[in-house]
């Protein structure tokens, strides 16, 4: 839950600075190194290019792990996620933090993050289909990930598959709701963002089938170890795929912090003395009918911009980038 307890920090107070979100550094490909400072991270020859046989057995533009070439069947994880909206998710320490989740714990190839957030594309080139979903953590990204599936809370975990035809490596897919877990730590329970009227889109897959856009080598600087600006200016990799969303107030208003006993829906205002009831746990204040009195910028029932008669819940929107992984399957439950 310290992803959730972080959001709120930032709400009441707007904390910033955050650690790196990648680098290069360690002696493995993953585990503890990944937070090494230093190192051989690829080679240090004055750029970034990536050297280290962990980075290149599989030719990529986007350090894949996994060669999907001429496959069926393949699949794909989300390597960088970049929120555009709403703006608490989108800047500062938050987007950092998610940032260090979705990266890989990979330090030989400059990716120095956790790794504990995964979001996969399964594609299945023979029926037009794509599964997607939350991954369970892993502690070594060459073994693989499964999709989680389990139910946390309310909320049930399960990749979705939806209609998402290749057309010369172009696809797009919708799905109307999807529970995407984010998981912060190995071993702690993760943190559900309930979405629906999921949209993805702009997305291009390349022609090896190993990537959705591509590493930022040329803007990558050795001076700063090859990681990405603190803000993501310059980010790691270059987007080629666009997500949008939305989430609604009634059911975030039951995603409860418990370290700090506040539900997302109060987090999300930014203002805790006035949307929150100061209960415990402490929620979103509601008028007399039950209503909850935040008022969000998207409407539910029309899926559209939010209006004076309906202001239920908020837009998500992001860009992202993808890298080859093997994907088993289910995990066992």
């Amino acid at each position: 839950m310290r992803f959730l307890k972080v959001v709120y920090v930032l709400g009441v107070s707007a904390l910033a600075g955050a650690a790196a979100v990648a680098g290069c550094g360690g002696d493995d490909a993953g585990g503890s190194s990944s937070n090494s400072a230093g190192g051989t991270g690829g080679g240090s020859t004055g750029d970034c290019t990536l050297r280290h046989p962990v980075c290149t057995a599989v030719e990529s533009d986007c350090i894949a792990v996994h060669d999907n070439q001429g496959a069926t069947t393949f699949g794909l994880r989300m390597a960088q996620l970049t929120i555009t909206k709403p703006d608490v998710l989108a800047t500062g320490y938050i987007a950092r933090l998610v940032a260090q989740g979705l990266t890989m714990n990979l330090p030989l190839c400059y990716l120095n993050g956790t790794g504990t957030f995964s979001w996969l594309l399964e594609f299945n080139t023979m029926t037009g289909k794509l599964r997607t979903g939350g991954a369970m953590p892993t502690e070594d990204p060459l073994d693989g990930y499964c999709f989680a599936n389990m139910t946390a809370g309310e909320f049930e975990i399960a990749p979705t598959e939806i209609d998402a035809p290749l057309t010369d490596g172009a696809w797009s897919g919708e799905a109307e709701t999807l529970n995407v877990p984010i998981f912060l730590e190995t071993s702690s329970d993760p943190i559900i963002l309930p979405l629906h009227q999921v949209k993805l889109t702009d997305a291009q897959v390349s022609a090896d089938n190993n990537c959705i856009g591509r590493r930022n080598s040329e803007a990558l600087d050795p001076l700063n170890a090859c990681l990405p600006g603190q803000d993501g200016d310059p980010p790691a990799f270059i987007n080629d795929g666009k997500l949008s969303a939305f989430i609604t107030l009634e059911e975030v208003d039951r995603v409860i912090v418990p370290e700090v006993n506040q539900s997302l829906c109060v987090v999300l205002s930014g203002d805790i003395g006035e949307y929150g009831t100061g209960e415990t746990p402490n929620t979103c204040k509601r008028d007399e009918s039950g209503q909850i009195v935040l008022k969000g910028d998207w409407c539910s029932a029309t899926n559209s911009a939010a209006t004076d008669d309906c202001a239920d819940a908020y837009a998500l929107g992001a860009e992202y980038a993808a890298s080859a992984v093997k994907i088993t399957g289910l995990c066992p439950q």
